[in-house]
């Protein structure tokens, strides 16, 4: 079963009784002209419910023949596998360019280090036809293992074990992540930032606007004036200590406007692929009830998470004229909600939502890595379709 093109009219009703949004305006445009260079990359994994499960891409890394299928995720940032994976991974480090890394995947509390080695890495499609190669440093994974601690300490935990035959292998394609235990996820580390060639040929200067645009069962890289069109678009703030990168995009949140009021609190938003549930950060003023129920992501542990009945809704970058509002109610079965939403009430931080990857059964999403914007379009989207 296909999800409807367009919002459906329950959800839509649920956005407007909960924000006071008025129709969605263009924040400033970017421009393509000149821009020709592009390409579909279908997920390796096609879906009946697009976003049930992360997607995932074909590749294989230079040296190896063996073509994978990795999550791809846009809440972290590089190319990481255990070591053992990578042909010649010795001699490798030895290499100019190789350097000492970690990778932190803050919702699941792992913590991977290694050597970042300079790398050739090709995607395919569906038949294992090569349509894009890219050159980007992978991180060799040497040890491997939990540490909630290093989100207060930055210290490496001294319990970490070999990543030897643990097939650790994993493809983060997000931006602006350094600040959230990631300073080594810089863009030079994205797959779909760093391509050479498309379909074999080499990607001719000035052509390529380097982002893309994730739809229902695919990845277009590569953003042309065809391919953006019917985008509304969001200004981004450049990365000020990480030149070349951007600061994740703005909304705002309105929980339960019954009790809180209509009143958005304004945050950072992040669209997460790697995850089916969505992290959400707030005031303490804000009120909300909760409920115990399993971890999506660890499913023996038992948290608190918004209790059934509550209303949410999330505004991208924010009012009076967002681009896209994601708005649901907790149990009423919609689509784009998250299998669970986990609350944290502090003024320790500042506010955050993690929509999880639910919000893309609604909205194309687009990165423009050369301009810095984001973009929304009501889905679905051609790329990857049968």
């Amino acid at each position: 079963m296909r999800i409807s093109p367009q919002v459906p009219r329950h959800a839509l009703a649920a956005a407007l009784s909960l924000v006071a949004a008025v129709p969605a305006l263009a924040q400033t445009a970017p421009s393509y002209s000149g821009a020709t260079a592009t390409q579909c990359i279908p997920f390796a994994n096609p879906q009946t419910v697009s976003f049930t499960y992360a997607p995932r891409l074909n590749f294989s890394i230079a040296g190896s023949s063996t073509i994978q299928s990795v999550q791809m995720d846009t809440g972290s940032v590089g190319i990481a596998m255990s070591y053992d994976q990578i042909p010649n991974y010795d001699q490798l480090k030895t290499q100019p360019g190789a350097v000492a890394g970690t990778q932190y995947l803050s919702s699941s509390k792992v913590l991977w280090t290694g050597t970042w080695v300079p790398m050739t890495v090709t995607l395919y499609d569906r038949n294992n036809t090569p349509v894009a190669t890219s050159s980007v440093p992978v991180l060799g994974v040497e040890t491997s293992g939990k540490c909630a601690s290093y989100q207060t300490d930055g210290q490496i935990c001294p319990s970490l074990a070999s990543a030897a035959g643990s097939g650790i292998l994993y493809m983060g394609v997000g931006f602006g992540q350094e600040a959230d235990y990631q300073p080594q996820g810089t863009p030079d580390k994205n797959v779909l930032l760093n391509l050479t060639s498309i379909n074999g040929q080499t990607i001719a200067p000035g052509s390529l606007n380097k982002g893309y645009v994730i739809g229902r069962q695919g990845i277009q890289v590569g953003l042309t004036g065809q391919n953006t069109d019917g985008f509304q678009f969001a200004k981004l703030q450049p990365y000020a200590q990480y030149p070349g990168d951007w600061m994740p995009p703005t909304g705002c949140i309105v929980v339960n406007p019954d009790v809180n009021g209509p009143n958005c609190t304004n945050a950072t938003v992040l669209v997460d692929t790697g995850i089916p549930q969505s992290y959400m950060t707030v005031p303490p003023g804000i009120q909300f009830s909760t409920m115990q129920q399993a971890d999506a992501s660890e499913p023996t542990k038992q948290i608190g998470v918004l209790a059934t009945g509550t209303k949410v809704a999330v505004s991208i970058p924010g009012l009076p004229n967002p681009i896209a509002t994601d708005a649901f109610t907790i149990g009423g079965g919609t689509p784009v909600e998250p299998v669970q939403v986990i609350p944290w009430s502090t003024s320790e931080r500042p506010p955050f939502i993690n929509t999880g990857r639910h919000f893309l059964r609604q909205y194309q999403f687009l990165y423009d890595a050369t301009q810095g914007y984001v973009g929304m379009k009501v889905q679905p989207n051609a790329c990857g379709e049968p």
